[in-house]
């Protein structure tokens, strides 16, 4: 399998590009550190030749800014476009919880938790980017029968980040709701490959998104009902008794994902915890 990575000079993009390296995949990169601008559609086009597959992380993020609208969205056009060119039959689309409109302080959820069923009611350039660019795979996928996934993760996390957040929360506690709170929603960016790597080898016809994260929260002690109650109040609660028999379940759920790509994700803040008290 020869897969092309668009933006594969990321954060994010280095370790997916490692992760398919490791179990024998060829990757074809695709970066503007490399003058590789994903607008340039006949470029992309000579380099996704001969590939069986996209997986698409080229992006920025700011807020209210025409670039981001440019790059995010044209250039998911251009990477679409460039599919059909070079007929390429399989995509995988790295969204963002952004597209939901209720992270990073934009909105109240409207209910809690968060399943693949919010309607969603972006309103920052960068959110909406996300979302126009998950409907341009959506119609993409039924124009031209084309297999797409878009994965949509929260804050993507490495090693470092567990101990850059527990030393603010030991400095500041309540950093963690403080400017606002992401609903203790994080995903390892090891899980965050694997569930790429998956979401490649998987054979799903059409269009499909799902949400990515941990299986339990981010927290300085709180459950997550008590976390919501806290910060959330009036808020419509769609939890059961799971979060009775587990306290800290992830308030973002990845059923879907879960069932349809085999994904089981390794990493939770129980765990690093846990780690923390055995040194």
């Amino acid at each position: 399998m020869k897969v092309l990575i668009t933006g594969n000079k990321g954060f994010i993009g280095k370790e997916i590009e490692k992760k398919l390296i490791t179990n024998g995949i060829q990757t074809v990169g695709y970066d503007l550190v490399d003058n590789l601008d994903i607008l340039d559609i006949e470029t992309l086009t000579a380099k996704v030749s001969g590939c069986d597959s996209i997986i698409h992380l080229a992006a920025i993020e700011t807020q209210f800014s025409h670039q981001v609208m440019q790059t995010n969205v044209l250039g998911t056009w251009s990477v679409l476009c460039a599919s059909i060119n070079a007929d390429i039959k399989k995509i995988v689309y790295l969204s963002s919880v952004d597209a939901l409109g209720i992270f990073q302080g934009e909105g109240l959820p409207k209910y809690l938790p968060i399943d693949d069923n919010y309607p969603c009611h972006p309103q920052t350039s960068y959110s909406i980017s996300k979302k126009l660019s998950e409907d341009l795979c959506k119609y993409f996928s039924l124009s031209y029968n084309l297999s797409i996934i878009c994965l949509r993760p929260p804050g993507v996390w490495n090693e470092s980040t567990y101990f850059d957040i527990f030393a603010e929360r030991k400095k500041q506690p309540s950093y963690e709701w403080d400017p606002y709170w992401e609903y203790g929603a994080f995903i390892d960016i090891r899980d965050l490959s694997e569930a790429v790597f998956l979401s490649l080898l998987k054979d799903l016809k059409g269009f499909n998104c799902f949400l990515v994260a941990s299986d339990d929260i981010t927290t300085s002690g709180k459950t997550s009902l008590e976390l919501k109650e806290q910060i959330f109040p009036n808020i419509k609660w769609n939890g059961g008794d799971e979060y009775e028999v587990e306290p800290y379940k992830a308030l973002v759920l990845s059923e879907n994902a879960r069932k349809q790509l085999d994904w089981v994700p390794k990493y939770t803040w129980k765990r690093f915890c846990s780690s923390q008290m055995q040194t």
